[in-house]
């Protein structure tokens, strides 16, 4: 088969998809119905449960069918990081059991560098000191012009 042919082959095949997807929306549209009147019932009994709870003044109310409860939330924490760690800087004793110091290569600048020349040393140096430079295969690509 010809290049021509292989890319009408892919645009009629996507093209079917397309009306099979469309098909779909229309036969599900029913049912789609159907799940958000279901949806919206759930939500209204777990709004009466709530409702029937928090009346009793009981943390817990239970049946033959199950139970409906408050569950004990954990505190939540709300950091501002800045603010914590100069407050941690204040004392040696917090700095060292609170404030962690990471180190990271600017992977991007050396990039940089290198493609515009501004490296001090060969490439060939940066190389044995932890780089590895692997030429990649080309990535197959196709389009197809006029739609889909």
């Amino acid at each position: 088969m010809s290049i021509e042919d292989n890319l009408k082959v892919i645009k009629d095949a996507k093209l079917d998809i397309e009306l099979l997807r469309r098909k779909n929306e229309k036969l599900c549209e029913t049912n789609n119905k159907e799940i958000n009147n279901f949806i919206a019932v759930i939500t209204d009994a777990e709004e009466m449960l709530e409702i029937n709870l928090k009346e009793s003044g009981e943390k817990k109310l239970e049946c033959k069918l199950g139970y409906c409860s408050y569950w004990t939330m954990p505190d939540k924490w709300e950091y501002d990081i800045p603010k914590l760690i100069n407050w941690a800087k204040e004392d040696d004793e917090r700095q060292g059991r609170y404030v962690k110091v990471t180190e990271e290569f600017k992977k991007a600048q050396l990039k940089k560098d290198y493609a515009n020349g501004y490296l001090n040393v060969a490439i060939d140096d940066v190389c044995k000191e932890g780089l590895t430079i692997t030429k990649q295969k080309p990535k197959f690509n196709y389009k197809i012009s006029g739609g889909i």
